[in-house]
């Protein structure tokens, strides 16, 4: 159900009691309802993001599923690892679907909440200042999220994130998102993009796309300190043996994409081709044969053991360093789409277009692979 701001009630009752009719402007035509989107605004500026001492960042949050009523972003989520100091900046971008009197009543109300977080998110007046994220030094466990400052937040609206993030950071990234389909003339979805990711990443989505790209530093263990990196590269034994500093897995690198059944999405993950590396793709829609047969078209024979036994599920391993290495180790990246079947889409507001003109674009999604110099 949409939620009315004061103003669009005041308007409503001003047409009179019984009318059926569209809300009218002031010049006597119809209230236009389309796609409300804002600019791109700055939150936080360059605020420091310590990597090393004890108030290093190892965990950082970025969206979530609606919890009562509140804090869903339901947008597109970019994490640009493009900062060469140790600093972030937080990006916003809010809409909704409606007329004028909507965006300025969920516009107004919508917020960036950024603080220490381990559960369920609560009001911001409630939060302790000394986990306020925005404030002197970003710290350790914090989120972002929406918060709407009313007592429900308007189902056709939310925001849009772009985190700029140090190219150092190896602590872990956790990002997720919800579609906006409550509109069916404007299916939003929640797309994902991560730029030169080199790290431990955790992505939840729906059907959206996730385009992802992964450092060409890469390496097998991300966490561990680049002396451990040379100890085990260059081990007596045989490289990345058990018996090297990081060796033991505890510290080898992992990246999850998943969009769970019924969700089919299109995900793209661009790996570098030195790395040893294992990745497994899965698409689990249960109605086969389908057109969605996962790639992993980085695979060309000469640095991979490509196994395609189940083609729905292919796995493959990438430059295994040596016979004292545990096989199936290394950096792992799992890729799954729970679906495969054409999604009706608007990614560009400005491509929107109403019931009587037609019906929003779709296109096959469930499509997944691991490539290699593909994304830009």
């Amino acid at each position: 159900m949409k939620h009315l701001t004061p103003a669009f009630l005041v308007a409503a009752l001003a047409a009179g009691c019984g009318d059926n009719s569209t809300t009218t402007t002031e010049t006597g035509g119809d209230a236009e309802r389309k796609p409300q989107v804002g600019k791109w605004e700055t939150e936080v500026d360059a605020l420091p993001f310590p990597l090393n001492g004890d108030g290093r960042i190892t965990t950082l949050t970025i969206g979530r599923k609606e919890f009562d009523e509140n804090f869903a972003n339901r947008g597109n989520i970019e994490v640009l690892f493009d900062h060469a100091e140790e600093t972030i900046t937080v990006e916003t971008r809010k809409y909704v679907f409606g007329d004028e009197l909507d965006r300025e009543g969920a516009f107004d109300k919508l917020s960036l909440w950024a603080y220490v977080s381990t559960g369920n998110p609560s009001k911001p007046s409630s939060q302790d200042d000394a986990d306020d994220c925005t404030k002197d030094t970003w710290k350790d466990s914090c989120a972002i999220y929406v918060y709407y400052d009313g007592k429900s937040q308007p189902e056709r609206s939310g925001m849009d994130f772009r985190v700029h993030l140090p190219t150092g950071y190896r602590g872990k990234l956790f990002v997720s998102t919800e579609d906006n389909i409550t509109e069916q003339t404007y299916p939003r979805r929640g797309n994902i993009t991560l730029d030169n990711l080199c790290t431990h990443g955790d992505v939840a989505m729906e059907a959206g796309w996730a385009k992802i790209k992964m450092c060409r530093e890469l390496t097998p263990a991300p966490a561990c300190p680049p002396a451990g990196i040379e100890d085990c590269e260059n081990y007596p034994d045989g490289a990345w043996s058990k018996d090297c500093q990081c060796g033991d897995g505890s510290l080898f690198g992992q990246l999850i994409v998943r969009a769970p059944q019924p969700w089919a999405a299109n995900i793209t993950i661009d790996i570098p081709e030195t790395v040893w590396l294992n990745t497994t793709l899965k698409n689990t829609e249960v109605m086969k044969p389908h057109d969605c047969k996962p790639q992993i078209s980085a695979c060309d024979g000469g640095n991979c053991v490509l196994n395609t036994e189940d083609e729905y599920s292919p796995s493959a391993e990438f430059n295994y360093p040596s016979e004292a290495a545990p096989s199936g180790a290394g950096f792992n990246v799992t890729v799954e789409s729970g679906g495969c079947t054409k999604i009706p889409f608007v990614d560009d507001p400005d491509m929107w277009k109403p019931e009587s003109e037609g019906e929003p674009t779709e296109e096959l999604r469930g499509l997944l692979d691991v490539c290699s110099g593909c994304l830009k």
